[in-house]
């Protein structure tokens, strides 16, 4: 699926949003989830394709209103990616799940989302997604931004949709 939002293209695979849909809290028994998003840059074009993910695992910490990436699976993963490609594909930001409808970020969010900034070189940008009950919301945030900023909500419908034609 294609995103176009401020001058930004975003590509984001099918096998992404598969992913993701297995995670979707639905009931009060179900657990926050997450990852990380592994993906690559267009230099000619600034265009962002988001083609991996880390799903959660075992070491992670889950709860129905928290998810924190505690796995080294996350790592692992993410580096036998980065090696395979020839350092072509890096981490393009995080991923999780809300127990909402249409997903907001919390002060938590934020406040991790700032240590990833701040651990980052340079001016680079991480694009964060929140998985809603029925939609998916991303955010891009980098030093160069005062607060995250909100690209494109995507319902699960239009995913779904989108699905059926390229599946058909």
């Amino acid at each position: 699926m294609k995103i176009n939002s401020n001058n930004i293209e975003i590509k984001i695979c099918s096998s992404v949003f598969q992913v993701m849909r297995k995670y979707i809290q639905l009931g009060t028994g179900s657990l926050e989830a997450g990852g990380i998003l592994i993906g690559k840059e267009n230099i000619s074009d600034d265009n962002i394709i988001i083609r991996y993910i880390t799903e959660p695992y075992a070491s992670d910490k889950r709860r129905y209103n928290r998810f924190i990436r505690k796995d080294k699976k996350h790592i692992d993963i993410f580096n036998e990616v980065f090696n395979s490609s020839n350092e072509i594909y890096c981490y393009i930001g995080e991923w999780h799940t809300h127990n909402e409808d249409l997903p907001d970020y919390s002060r938590l969010d934020l406040k991790n989302w700032r240590k990833i900034m701040k651990e980052s070189p340079g001016n680079i940008e991480h694009f964060h997604i929140i998985v809603g009950c029925k939609a998916i919301r991303i955010w891009r945030f980098g030093k160069l931004l005062k607060n995250p900023d909100l690209i494109k909500t995507i319902y699960w419908k239009d995913v779904m949709d989108f699905d059926k034609k390229v599946y058909r």
